[in-house]
């Protein structure tokens, strides 16, 4: 090899050692809620356990993706999620359900303590993607069911907000309004706790 060929070579190879010095770290997002907490209870409270929310294997990962067409995902180069959005989102929802409902004491599956719960919530997400129209639509369903009984409400939920700008940050911002809209209406919609705490045959 001479000289001649060796130095394009070596410009190549400066030009991508300086490309990738300069690249931006992908930032790590997580899905954190900031809104009102449940107060105290002064007295024991029916338990409600939110199961691990359910999320379609594509979302469930620490990829963040955009919805191009009704077929295509994009993936987004600038962040990921820290965590598996199936963890964060039944956290999310806990805490959300506990602020708003009172009169149960919420707990997901992952500090329930190992002792028979009142009622169990599984909740479903089939969509939470940003989509091509600048907007995440959250889609997804829901049943509860007091302990040993068979489910005795379900319901489905329909939530969207529109992503401010491009950004990774947007995208997660746009999650956590949808979802705080689609729990909001979710707890207008449980049975009271006094249902669940119906003799159990």
């Amino acid at each position: 090899m001479n000289l001649k060929t060796l130095t394009p070579m070596l410009a190549l190879l400066l030009v991508a050692c300086a490309s990738n010095s300069t690249r931006a770290e992908p930032k790590r997002l997580l899905l954190a809620y900031d809104g009102p907490t449940a107060q105290a209870a002064l007295t024991t409270q029916p338990r409600l356990v939110v199961r691990a929310v359910g999320v379609p294997d594509y979302l469930d990962r620490r990829e963040l993706v955009r919805r191009v067409s009704a077929t295509e995902l994009k993936r987004d180069e600038t962040a990921f999620w820290a965590e598996r959005p199936g963890k964060s989102i039944t956290r999310w929802v806990t805490l959300a359900l506990a602020a708003q409902r009172a009169d149960y004491s919420v707990e997901s599956y992952t500090t329930a303590d190992g002792r028979a719960p009142d009622a169990l919530l599984a909740i479903t997400l089939e969509s939470f993607e940003p989509g091509a129209d600048g907007a995440v639509h959250l889609r997804g369903s829901w049943v509860y069911a007091p302990f040993g009984k068979v489910a005795s409400k379900s319901g489905r939920f329909d939530a969207d907000a529109k992503v401010s700008d491009g950004s990774a940050e947007a995208h997660v911002a746009a999650l956590q309004q949808a979802l705080g809209t689609a729990v909001k209406n979710l707890a207008t919609q449980l049975p009271a706790a006094t249902a669940a705490m119906e003799p159990r045959r």
